[in-house]
């Protein structure tokens, strides 16, 4: 891990800087009992060690550095190639790792909250912070953030996202999740990931080199000024001088205590100097005390103390991606992008070879200098039209020779597809799966290819994707839990189209419940084709087909169609009143009590009424049904006693009033 360093140069910051890193808190419960030059000397041997390890045994920079370049496409020296070559390359670890982590991304699994016990309220309150977690946490920002942590993964073996609380977003302050740049991170090399828990429950170390401007860090720990600038070389701290960044480490560690018990604490350290440390600050460690129902020996009330944590114990903020791990170390062992790079340059050098050839494959013309001169030869070209005419040749063969090209052998281009389908194997990204034509390939082989494909991308998002999203979660809870003293208000719109607004704080999320998630191992293409499917034989309901549809407002769509075709029943009266059109259809009248006191069956409007309504709306006069039905008046009269006949312009009732007289004399004067 390089050293801490100052920029030479005191330039304004071109990108936006954030105004808290991190939360310093100073209060007597929260020291850490460990001198600052004991601290130094334990990261620096920590830090050593864990450089030494990766450097030297895992050989992380140089393998890095080979896969991050053959991603970008930096594949070849082309110093070392004639004029007459071609750097001929196709990235195809560039095209498959897109492919793969889009798929996996894709997969956001479902947060579900469960009570901590099964009564109303409780339930009631789970489901509520379910949905707000819908909103903090299955977004497109998480996705992103996903899709960029699974890209780090692959490229340079490790992978983190780090949550902390920021007190200047929205008026109260709020947590965000942000990804940890791989080269600016690193963890104990002797730990492991878990495989039940938290991905950094194993670590005694985690350490990152934040880089801000000076002033911002001077702002953070201003006990440290006079020591800072003087490490710096900093007399009175320009303007120009403030401006300038420099690189400090936030180091998160286990420590344990005279009386053995764990302590979870955080330092920030610039060269020698200890800027400041504190027991972890995202963990509740006072709590406060609350009066109990029950009653001592002397008659008082006993009193517990309430922690406002979710978690069972304090945790680095740390959520790390890991996939192909042996239990060696934190890191991956391999990845798919390092196994596909020796294939990668073999479809590098067979494409080359295949373009050399077929530039070198055209026809030679060989000049006889008995008959043709070295001038006239020259100006022979390749123009179809052209003719060559040589005086006194007594046989054309003998002055002037084609010379046939040879064709490129097909095994090149056999090498170079079955090495473009290796590296898809290894990626699980066949043609098939990225939407591609496959030549000569039947249908029951696209499916059985497709299939296997969507089996390792299934692993890859059960493993990573959805361990990641689960401890995203519960540190969101952790995070509300512990900082949400003041209201928090939280507006989205709903997977079924409500609106979500609830105003949350710490003492609305009840003690005892449980984050898990849960994820579909089905794709969205292969859902909604089965759904289809099950549409055709009519063997699904309407919210099911479009909830595997992924269509917006899956409640709403499914309550239009059921009364849409309930419509022939009722006239389209139930479908009218839940697109919001029946107003403007004139409405209805309530229900009239049948003879034996009860009510009776509305009758719907009739449908050609109806629409013979719309037409004289619309200014047109329609010619009335020979004889109507006693439905096509009562819709009529309906119309009129429901006020829709006032809302018309005066032209429209006149031409309302002529139709109803036409009406009256059809059917013989009754009204």
């Amino acid at each position: 891990m390089p050293e801490p360093t100052i920029n030479t140069t005191a330039t304004i910051p071109t990108e936006q800087i954030d105004r808290q890193e991190e939360i310093t808190v100073n209060a007597s419960s929260l020291q850490v009992p460990i001198d600052d030059n004991d601290l130094i000397a334990i990261i620096d041997n920590r830090i050593k060690l864990d450089d030494a390890y990766y450097r030297n045994e895992l050989k992380l920079d140089r393998r890095t550095e080979e896969m991050v370049k053959f991603w970008l496409g930096d594949q070849l020296d082309e110093r070392l190639f004639h004029n007459w070559q071609v750097p001929f390359k196709d990235n195809i670890i560039w095209q498959n790792l897109e492919q793969r982590i889009a798929i996996a991304a894709g997969r956001m699994p479902d947060i579900i909250v469960t009570p901590a016990d099964e009564t109303p309220e409780k339930v009631k309150s789970a489901k509520s912070l379910e949905k707000v977690l819908d909103v903090k946490v299955k977004n497109d920002v998480s996705k992103r953030l996903v899709k960029d942590g699974l890209r780090n993964l692959h490229l340079w073996l490790k992978g983190a996202i780090k949550v902390r609380w920021d007190k200047n977003r929205g008026p109260n302050g709020d947590y965000v999740f942000e990804l940890v740049r791989p080269t600016r991170f690193g963890m104990d090399h002797t730990a492991t990931i878990p495989h039940d828990g938290f991905t950094a429950d194993n670590m005694e170390m985690i350490y990152e080199w934040i880089e801000e401007p000076v002033g911002l860090i001077v702002s953070k720990y201003p006990a440290k000024k006079d020591e800072l600038f003087k490490l710096i070389g900093i007399i009175r701290g320009t303007p120009r001088q403030l401006v300038a960044k420099i690189k400090y480490l936030e180091v998160h560690f286990s420590w344990f205590g005279n009386d053995g018990k764990l302590i979870e604490g955080v330092a920030w350290r610039y060269k020698s100097l200890i800027l400041g440390k504190s027991k972890d600050p995202n963990w509740d460690w006072e709590g406060y005390e609350k009066a109990t129902d029950t009653m001592d020996e002397q008659g008082n009330a006993t009193v517990d103390t309430i922690y406002h944590n979710h978690f069972d114990r304090p945790r680095k903020p740390y959520i790390f991606f890991t996939y192909q791990n042996l239990g060696r170390s934190p890191v991956d062992d391999t990845s798919a992008v390092e196994q596909a790079i020796p294939i990668q340059r073999i479809v590098n050098k067979r494409g080359r070879q295949i373009t050399e050839i077929s530039d070198r494959a055209v026809p030679k013309i060989a000049f006889a200098g008995r008959y043709i001169d070295k001038e006239e030869a020259r100006r022979v070209t390749n123009d179809p039209d052209e003719h060559i005419w040589l005086q006194g040749a007594d046989d054309i063969r003998k002055a002037v020779v084609v010379i046939p090209a040879n064709a490129t052998p097909p095994i090149l281009y056999q090498d170079l597809v079955g090495n473009r389908s290796q590296i898809d194997s290894k990626f699980a990204t066949h043609a098939t799966t990225r939407g591609e034509a496959a030549p000569n390939e039947s249908g029951i082989s696209k499916q059985i290819t497709r299939e296997g494909d969507l089996v390792a991308a299934d692993d890859l998002s059960s493993i990573v994707v959805e361990r990641v999203i689960y401890e995203m979660a519960n540190w969101a809870v952790q995070m509300m839990k512990l900082n949400y003293d003041k209201p928090h208000m939280i507006k989205n719109v709903g997977r079924d189209g409500e609106l979500i607004f609830n105003e949350l704080t710490q003492d609305k999320i009840d003690d005892g419940i449980a984050v898990n998630v849960k994820s579909s191992s089905v794709d969205k293409q292969t859902r909604r084709a089965d759904a289809l499917q099950l549409a055709a034989r009519k063997a699904i309901d309407p919210l099911t087909l479009y909830e595997d549809l992924d269509v917006s407002n899956p409640k709403e769509r499914a309550k239009r169609l059921i009364s849409f075709l309930n419509g022939a029943a009722d006239g389209y009266a139930m479908y009218s009143e839940v697109v919001g059109i029946r107003q403007e259809m004139g409405g209805t009248t309530p229900p009239a009590p049948d003879a034996g006191g009860g009510v009776a069956a509305p009758a719907g409007p009739d449908q050609q009424a109806t629409l013979d309504i719309q037409t004289l709306e619309a200014g047109q006069e329609p010619q009335p049904p020979q004889p109507p039905t006693p439905e096509y008046i009562q819709t009529f009269v309906q119309y009129v006693k429901g006020g829709g006949l006032d809302q018309q312009s005066p032209e429209t009732q006149e031409l309302f009033t002529r139709y109803l007289e036409t009406l009256k004399q059809t059917i013989g004067g009754v009204q």
